[in-house]
């Protein structure tokens, strides 16, 4: 059982690789501002509703727990006492006895010490809760929270709402019991999921530098050279994270991720630092949603300033989200255009948005709550941007892949 042993977290030093992100540099005051910059968009009537874009509430709830680390009890030995060492040159390979009652697995190049101890020893029990599902929606809130785009709600939020309906909560990680809990409390989507397996893995020197050359190529010389902080007991937790909609019961997103936490080489490990390591995999692997939620909802807001060259080449906009919506330099944006669509049969009038053919690439201004943006494309077709045009962050990219190297 994993829960009776203990690694020690040693000091891993992180192995970063720079790939040089270009961003923009802007000066908002280089450029005038023409007539042409002051053309406001028409937004025509079938399209009020689809351009306010109410901003959807989105509750995170427990996830289950499919693994063994649970509840648990925890003996904790002090000791007192003398130790007389004995060295043995040579190397060791397998299971053995590295401290008194303490088995540990690993490899041993240096030597081999035999201990005789004489100790005085207190033993403390105690109860141990992991609150793997917990600490998984506490990473997702902090993920999705970061991204922007919605309005987030914690267990805590929806327990406010609910106290005056006396709604239970201890069913939030039954999806059926959560999705109505989420209606009650007026929750558009709701984020729930199960952690459904943690993998402690011992990794070789020799497999970090196989794994850094076979998958990063050129780069491999590289990562090998850093390989050594990857060496060791590896913790791998796999999650899966599903968005529901409330309204309708549906899963409108179901993704499988996964996480890895190094935790050191020492052959000593207690089920404390066994959940630590899994708490940070967790984090980890919750990265990888990035992508996913940003496009199902996308960050949205709209050009409240336009400045254009005197020959008409280059163009800045400035958008009214900033750093408080996650907006960072060198992030993409859609710019929208609707246009009233009429059918030729039955007459009846809908809504189309269409993305023109530019990108808006964030600057080096950012601010709190608006950001200047470079536009580009054609020269013809970023005179084509309007003030009051909805803008829309294109999906985030996920995790490093560096992290997740073996």
């Amino acid at each position: 059982m994993l829960g009776r042993y203990m690694i020690l977290s040693a000091s891993v030093v992180p192995l970063l690789l720079a790939c040089g992100t270009k961003t923009s540099q802007v000066d908002p005051t280089a450029y005038p501002i023409t007539a042409a910059d002051r053309v406001k968009v028409e937004i025509p009537d079938v399209c009020r509703l689809a351009y306010e874009n109410a901003v959807p509430k989105v509750a995170v709830v427990d996830f289950a727990n499919n693994t063994t680390f649970d509840l648990a009890s925890a003996v904790q030995t002090a000791s007192a006492g003398t130790e007389t060492r004995k060295h043995v040159h040579g190397g060791a390979w397998g299971v053995g006895v590295v401290a008194p009652g303490v088995i540990g697995v690993g490899g041993v190049e240096a030597g081999v010490s035999k201990r005789d101890w004489r100790t005085q020893s207190e033993t403390i029990s105690r109860q141990i809760n992991a609150k793997i599902g917990e600490s998984v929606a506490e990473a997702v809130v902090s993920e999705i929270a970061s991204i922007g785009g919605m309005k987030v709600y914690t267990r805590r939020d929806l327990q406010k709402v609910l106290e005056e309906q006396k709604f239970q909560m201890s069913g939030l990680v039954d999806p059926n019991t959560a999705v109505q809990i989420g209606r009650l409390a007026g929750v558009k989507y709701l984020i729930t999921g199960a952690v459904n397996n943690v993998n402690l893995k011992w990794v070789s020197l020799e497999e970090a530098k196989g794994a850094a050359k076979g998958l990063l190529g050129r780069w491999g010389s590289v990562l090998s050279a850093g390989a050594s902080t990857q060496e060791g007991w590896n913790v791998i937790v796999d999650v899966v994270i599903k968005v529901i909609d409330t309204e309708t019961g549906e899963v409108v997103l179901s993704k499988r991720v996964s996480g890895r936490e190094v935790m050191g080489k020492t052959p000593q490990f207690s089920y404390d630092s066994i959940i630590g390591g899994i708490k940070k995999a967790v984090a980890e692997a919750v990265e990888d949603i990035r992508p996913d939620i940003s496009k199902l909802f996308p960050l949205r807001g709209y050009i409240i300033q336009l400045r254009t060259a005197p020959d008409g080449s280059k163009r800045y906009a400035l958008i009214n989200v900033g750093a408080k919506q996650g907006v960072q330099a060198g992030q993409e944006f859609y710019v929208i255009e609707f246009q009233a669509v009429e059918d030729p049969i039955s007459g009846r009038r809908t809504c189309d948005q269409v993305k023109l053919p530019v990108t808006l690439v964030v600057s080096n201004q950012v601010q709190t709550d608006k950001a200047w943006t470079f536009v580009e494309g054609d020269k013809n077709q970023i005179m084509r941007v309007k003030l009051g045009q909805i803008v829309e962050r294109k999906p985030l990219e996920g995790g490093s892949f560096i992290k997740k190297v073996f």
